[in-house]
Formats: C-alpha cells, structure tokens, sequence
C-alpha cells in the first residue's frame, strides 16, 4: 500500500475548521426549532438551504442499534431514507 506525504497549508486547514463549525452552528440551531426534527426531510432540506456541508464531520459512532450517527464534534444527526433525524442532545445524554 502506497502512502502519499500530502502537506496541508493552514489556509486549508482553517477552511475546514470554518466549515465543521459552521456544520454544528447550524445543528445546533435546528435542535432549536419547534417540531422541525418531527420530520427526517424538514430537517435535511433546512440545513441544506442553510449552507450545511454534508462532506464535513469530525467522526462516525455506531449506535446499539446499528445506525450509524454522523458526528460534528458533540452534535450528531443519523441518515434516513428520507432526510435526517438528530440525536438526542448532548447535554440530555450527559445527565442521564
């Protein structure tokens, strides 16, 4: 297996911190919005209007049921066949 030294410029790099906060500004935000979750859609075409960057996460965590739950740092949200739902928060989750 070949491996590529690949060299990354902070511009680069600050891009796409920008990009991962910007992604967990706005799932944050969509938490705040009354019944907007209820509906898997609502919520995908939300964040997609909004300016979410569906290619930027931070990491992947498998849940007990065996979704997978797409991570930008604490805010999470699983794919649906027919948008997204986010999970619970993570101040909720902390506490129980």
């Amino acid at each position: 297996m070949e491996t590529k030294n690949i060299s990354h410029s902070p511009t680069q790099i600050r891009k796409v911190g920008i990009t991962l906060d910007k992604n967990r500004a706005l799932l944050k935000r969509l938490r705040q919005k009354d019944n907007i979750n209820l509906l898997a859609d609502r919520s995908f075409k939300w964040l997609r209007v909004k300016g979410f960057n569906f290619n930027y996460h931070t990491h992947i965590d498998s849940l007990p049921d065996g979704r997978l739950a797409v991570m930008c740092y604490e805010e999470g949200y699983v794919i649906e066949v027919d948008g997204i739902i986010l999970l619970p928060s993570p101040c909720t989750t902390l506490l129980a």
